[in-house]
């Protein structure tokens, strides 16, 4: 027979070769599997360890049931994988469920011991694949969870969207007890979105009483969230938002929110900026109104200004749109935007974005056979499934068979963010984007500097106090920090007053990362205040302004512990440089 005959593209990888050969089994009891080769490998233990996270993928990504269930039980084994292998493997465990609809044969109640670990990745990752496997001895383990006042309300979240799964009727008495009016906003919130799954009219009278009962400081992010993704979501929440007086912050809030998701529904719309006092319709300038805001942009306009609109967090520009290389990738890159556009090309594209969409960008709308709905960038496509990249940058995959209708989207930046601004700050957004590419202080980046960041935002308190020492580093930093999205000025000063602002604390840890293709030295450059203390990977390195690390292949973290007092308009900014002689060749990574 020839070798060829069973060659399989897509699974060659340098190092692997015998990876590429598929064979009708294993044995003869073995059913046929697209990875009988890369089992064999497997099972043989003779695969080398810088190899097994890519042949784990491969056969999370292409394996049948009973490969799974082999992968499967690995991940329960003390020893079976090595710990950032389990977590990786376990995720794509889920995506072959999700995906795939393939789950691993035999007996799946270990996910019980993975909820009940103390490691918080591996507790969220057993609660995800409990609900999609429908295991139900995990049910009372995830029940303590929903109910618990003690964990994040994501976990709990997570928790019911499992419990449903697997048994609906103990699901609806916890959410009952959740949604009671004594509860907190963020509770009655999780309670109500997981109603909208099996109830959208009685969960839309829920979550419009709690919206009109909200004050100061209450955040209806999530409410809104869980209507606009359910099919005809966001107008039953309208209908009953019209029976109900909303305070006029909340009603911003929400408009905000589904601003910044890319999505301007009418009828949702119409009631939220109603009660925001900003209904109607704001007009694209023309003629001679149009020469007067260039004239006024060009004699007023303050680009330093304009920058700081458009970093504000409630419009969400960054989300979208990057600039030198940093922020989001649904919308175009702004680097060069002055230098290649005129001006009123600009303005039009801020009043009437849905005119100005590049093809690449052109949004789709997804509706699923569970009566999901999910909007996005088109990322990927096969005869399997559809990725979409929504708005925050996540990867939505819908498998085919569930899509029950595609329809072509508007762009992801709503008409009417200009609503949110005064006239004076449209004069500076629209100054600072017509200098963006030009030579000066918005030319495009030309040294290699961090303009990508991420920001911890689950300190624990001694990471607030003294300088940690490497094992709580690595615990509580490298393996279990969650991070948001922190961008640095289009000059490369990252401002450290707006990361004291989101997390509240005046000591904050904040990461990038560096990708080195040619191992060698590498030179960093840190500007900024001066008890700033560095990490490279896992490694202090002090608080030298200057450093200078030999590096293997590879992407390193960089992670930074700035004090933001006593100057609160301090920015820290780092550079690399090439060391002399060093052969190492590296770049900063970008993106979101």
């Amino acid at each position: 027979m020839s070798v060829s005959k069973w060659l399989c593209p897509g699974l060659v990888m340098p190092g692997v070769i015998v990876a590429v050969l598929i064979v009708p089994g294993l044995g003869d009891d073995d059913p046929p599997s697209a990875v009988a080769a890369v089992m064999r490998l497997l099972k043989s233990g003779r695969l080398p360890a810088e190899r097994l996270g890519p042949v784990l993928e491969i056969v999370c990504g292409r394996g049948n049931e009973h490969d799974l269930a082999f992968v499967w039980n690995k991940t329960l084994e003390p020893d079976g994988l090595p710990d950032d292998v389990r977590v990786d493997v376990l995720q794509q465990l889920a995506d072959a469920a999700r995906t795939r609809k393939v789950v691993p044969a035999g007996d799946l109640s270990g996910v019980a011991r993975l909820i009940e670990s103390d490691v918080p990745r591996l507790q969220r990752a057993g609660v995800e694949l409990a609900g999609l496997w429908n295991v139900p001895s995990a049910a009372d383990a995830i029940t303590s969870l929903a109910e618990s006042p003690d964990v994040s309300i994501d976990l709990r979240s997570l928790s019911l969207s499992s419990l449903m799964a697997i048994d609906l009727e103990a699901a609806r008495t916890v959410i009952d007890r959740m949604i009671e009016a004594d509860r907190p906003l963020e509770v009655r919130s999780a309670g109500i979105a997981a109603m909208t799954q099996f109830d959208l009219p009685s969960a839309a009278k829920r979550a419009a009483e709690v919206l009109a009962s909200s004050g100061d400081g209450d955040d209806p992010r999530s409410l809104v969230n869980a209507f606009l993704a359910r099919q005809g979501g966001s107008k039953t929440l309208a209908e009953c938002l019209q029976t109900e007086k909303l305070p006029e912050d909340v009603a911003k809030l929400a408009l905000r929110q589904m601003y910044s998701v890319g999505r301007s529904d009418a009828e949702l719309s119409a009631v939220l900026e109603q009660a925001a006092g900003i209904a109607g319709e704001i007009a694209t300038p023309q003629g001679d109104e149009l020469a007067e805001l260039i004239q006024q942009v060009r004699e007023h306009g303050d680009p330093s200004r304009g920058e700081a609109v458009f970093r504000r967090r409630d419009l969400s520009c960054m989300k979208c749109h990057a600039v030198s290389k940093a922020g989001g990738q649904i919308g175009p890159d702004l680097s060069a935007l002055g230098s290649s556009s005129p001006l009123d090309y600009i303005i039009k594209s801020i009043y009437e974005p849905d005119t100005q969409i590049k093809e690449a960008f052109q949004t789709k709308v997804v509706l699923t056979v569970d009566g999901l709905t999910v909007q996005g960038i088109i990322a990927d496509r096969t005869a399997e499934r559809l990725v979409l990249r929504d708005a925050d940058g996540k990867l939505n995959t819908i498998p085919v068979e569930d899509i029950d209708d595609e329809i072509e989207g508007k762009s992801l930046m709503p008409k009417g963010l200009v609503k949110f601004m005064t006239q004076s700050e449209i004069v500076d957004l629209l100054a600072f984007l017509s200098q963006l590419g030009r030579p000066g202080e918005y030319a495009v980046r030309s040294t290699p500097r961090m303009q990508r960041w991420r920001l911890l935002t689950n300190p624990s308190a001694g990471l607030l106090g003294d300088v940690p020492n490497e094992t709580v580093f690595e615990d509580q930093v490298l393996a279990d920090g969650v991070w948001s999205p922190a961008y640095a000025r289009v000059n490369g000063d990252l401002p450290t007053g707006e990361l004291s602002d989101r997390t509240g604390a005046r000591v904050v840890y904040v990461q990038s990362e560096v990708e080195v293709s040619a191992a060698g030295e590498v030179g960093f450059r840190l500007s900024g205040p001066g008890d700033t203390v560095v990490w490279i990977d896992s490694e202090n390195m002090g608080t030298a302004a200057e450093i200078v690390k030999s590096l293997e292949t590879g992407r390193h973290k960089i992670t930074l512990r700035i004090d933001t007092k006593p100057d609160q308009d301090a920015a820290v900014r780092l550079e690399l440089f090439r060391v002399p002689a060093s052969k190492a060749e590296f770049s900063v990574v970008d993106g979101q």
